[in-house]
């Protein structure tokens, strides 16, 4: 009891702060947006270019990432403790990622045999998703028939298998570290330029291309840790500010992405720029004031893997093999202009999509968590005693 009752407030609203919650919900959010766009046609007048460039929130979504896994460590720094290390950390990614992962894997390759046939391109597609590499192979990343918004998590793996180094590198080396990271990104940035086929596809979105991404993620946890004591009072609506200049400045980058045409091209180019405006607003919501609806954002949150998981596939498959709402030909109503079927449809995906996701967050992801942890409880780092020293 001696121990909880040290934890200043500060230090426990920042061990799961909203802003990252919004933040989550937001990326998500702008990806779904891109692939509704993509399958409905439905415009969004002067923000249209939000839509046709919401495929560049996946950045986001990696930032974030980085930014939730090095915050207990960059807290640990700014209030002056030790290193804690990162046992237990893989088995803790399995019991989250990977259950939910293999039944999308599984489900969307079964539902495609049927729909297409099973042929040795599927069955490397299915086996290169189990094996947790969907983005070593091109049949399994640019030309995946499971799920095409899968390969995000294979990068996650990648980099869940550095972040024990990282996090390490980071914590005693921040600068270096993250020049590194920088480094790797524009080397490989530079040379993936010499592609002009389907290679440039292929390397664009590998896990070199995120380094600096991770880097800036990082570098945000440790902003908001080292700033979380001492923000109080007006500096929250300071921060609040700070968020809303940096989505306003994160929309210009994207306004600039949408008009250069090539928006894939344009995504390399801008990455960077994009990012460092979304990791200060990431910094700006985590400290600002907290936004109303904290518990819709906590759902939101909680079923935004799942949603992102199923969103594009059950698009598609509503529309071209369900033919929901009901449609009649050969050309999607969309492309006819039926603007009432585009209004039914999307509805129609986005509220499917949310149930989906609550149905599989509570009935697959959490319970089948929940019986790995009992099966394997995970290691945890050892956490003694919370200072305020940072805060004197």
């Amino acid at each position: 009891m001696g121990a909880v009752s040290t934890i200043p407030a500060w230090r426990r609203e920042l061990a799961r702060p909203q802003g990252a919650d919004v933040f989550r919900v937001l990326a998500v959010g702008m990806v779904a947006a891109f692939h509704f766009w993509q399958q409905t046609w439905i415009g969004g007048g002067k923000l249209d270019y939000l839509l046709r460039t919401g495929c560049a929130w996946v950045d986001g979504m990696i930032l974030l990432s980085a930014f939730c896994l090095y915050l207990p460590h960059a807290l640990d720094a700014a209030e002056g403790r030790p290193f804690a290390g990162t046992p237990g950390f893989f088995w803790r990614r399995v019991v989250r990622l990977v259950p939910a992962y293999w039944a999308a894997t599984l489900l969307c390759g079964a539902v495609d045999a049927v729909q297409r046939g099973l042929d040795a391109h599927l069955i490397k597609d299915i086996l290169a998703h189990l094996l947790l590499v969907p983005t070593l192979f091109p049949e399994s990343y640019i030309w995946a028939r499971t799920n095409g918004a899968l390969w995000t998590v294979g990068v996650l793996v990648q980099f869940y298998l550095l972040f024990p180094l990282l996090a390490r590198a980071f914590r005693a080396r921040p600068v270096l570290t993250f020049a590194g990271l920088c480094a790797v990104q524009a080397g490989w940035s530079i040379w993936i330029t010499r592609f002009d086929d389907w290679r440039y596809s292929f390397t664009f979105n590998q896990l070199p291309a995120f380094a600096g991404v991770l880097a800036l993620g990082f570098a945000a946890a440790m902003a908001v840790a080292g700033l979380g004591c001492r923000v109080q009072g007006r500096w929250r609506w300071g921060f609040t500010l700070l968020a809303a200049g940096a989505l306003w400045a994160a929309a210009r980058v994207l306004r600039y992405m949408n008009d250069m045409g090539n928006i894939q091209r344009a995504q390399l180019l801008c990455r960077m720029p994009l990012v460092f405006c979304l990791a200060l607003a990431l910094v700006g919501l985590c400290l600002g004031v907290r936004l109303p609806g904290g518990r819709v954002w906590a759902f939101l949150s909680g079923i935004s893997y799942q949603f992102y998981l199923w969103h594009q596939w059950l698009a598609v498959q509503l529309k071209y093999h369900l033919r929901l709402p009901p449609w009649q030909g050969d050309t999607p109503p969309n492309q006819l202009g039926d603007t009432v079927w585009m209004w039914r449809y999307f509805a129609l995906i986005l509220a499917v999509s949310l149930g989906v996701a609550a149905l599989l967050t509570y009935t697959v992801e959490r319970p089948a968590a929940a019986a790995l942890r009992r099966l394997w409880p995970p290691a945890r780092p050892q956490s003694g005693q919370i200072s305020q020293k940072a805060c004197k």
